[in-house]
């Protein structure tokens, strides 16, 4: 399963790099010469990867859920952690390798809880720091804590990079991202033993039960465009995002099967024409607009 994970995973960075390099939506045409390969076997491996990736997400589940639990209440939805876990299941699968002797169920858990990791630190300035940044505040702020229970008193910033092996710009640009705003870890009250996270009440916090059912739905979705013609199922999987999280426009959709936006709108509207006829169009819409 881990094998057409990697695959897919591949194509689509070969189709991004094309796309950089063009400046312009990739046809199947170009997509598959660039990657040595006909578009029949391009769609094949495609829709192979899909799969594999969709079935590695359900049987991680329960384990992305398990230790997505242990992070609500940290102002962040907990669908929202569970996504981030599934992007972590899908990272380490890509770079899962069984000759190197680690068990795979050990190798996911550590890439998921990174990965929901990196969203809350993220989360608790309100801003967006690239990882790498992150993990050099981090770095950062351990030495300092060392020095002080040592010496005393905090390094200064010279100090710190010899401390960390970091250069002093470094050094400084990670304080002043450290610095832009409050952490939600951040201790409160007359005492300070009080932290901020503890008296901010979470709104964004889903229920087991809606969490529940929005899966449902969606195993419910994907059974229901099986039935579809493979063409309309295509279009309909590119337009709402339903692979890889990214919506495309007509004419991106067109171009990549070489055809014009109204025969891209003629399948979108005929697939969407069947699906009403279903008795879960109801399941197809709630998981699209939520």
């Amino acid at each position: 399963m881990s094998e057409g994970v990697k695959e897919v995973a591949r194509l689509e960075r070969a189709r991004q790099k094309l796309e950089e390099q063009s400046g312009q939506p990739a046809s199947y045409a170009r997509w598959a010469e660039a990657v040595g390969i006909d578009q029949k076997t391009l769609k094949q491996r495609l829709q192979f990867g899909w799969f594999c990736r969709d079935k590695l997400i359900k049987s991680t589940r329960s384990l992305v859920m398990y230790l997505a639990r242990n992070y609500r209440g940290m102002g962040i939805a907990f669908e929202d952690l569970i996504q981030a876990g599934n992007v972590g299941v899908l990272n380490g699968a890509e770079r899962f390798d069984s000759m190197k002797g680690y068990k795979f169920s050990t190798y996911v858990r550590y890439w998921i809880k990174k990965s929901i990791l990196a969203l809350i630190a993220r989360h608790k300035r309100g801003i967006q720091i690239p990882v790498r940044m992150e993990n050099m505040i981090q770095r950062i702020q351990k030495a300092r804590r060392a020095f002080h229970n040592k010496r005393g008193r905090y390094p200064q910033d010279e100090e710190t990079a010899k401390l960390t092996g970091l250069s002093l710009a470094n050094v400084r640009l990670a304080r002043k991202c450290s610095l832009a705003v409050g952490s939600i870890d951040q201790e409160i009250g007359n005492g300070w033993c009080t932290k901020f996270a503890e008296v901010t009440p979470d709104q964004s916090i889903k229920s087991p039960y809606e969490i529940i059912i929005r899966q449902q739905m969606r195993e419910s979705l994907f059974q229901l465009l099986e039935k579809l013609h493979p063409r309309e199922r295509e279009v309909l999987l590119l337009r709402y995002g339903l692979v890889d999280g990214r919506c495309k426009s007509l004419d991106e959709i067109g171009k990549l099967f070489d055809a014009s936006k109204e025969w891209i709108r003629r399948n979108e509207k005929a697939a969407l024409s069947k699906i009403r006829k279903e008795d879960i169009h109801r399941a197809f819409k709630y998981f699209l607009h939520s």
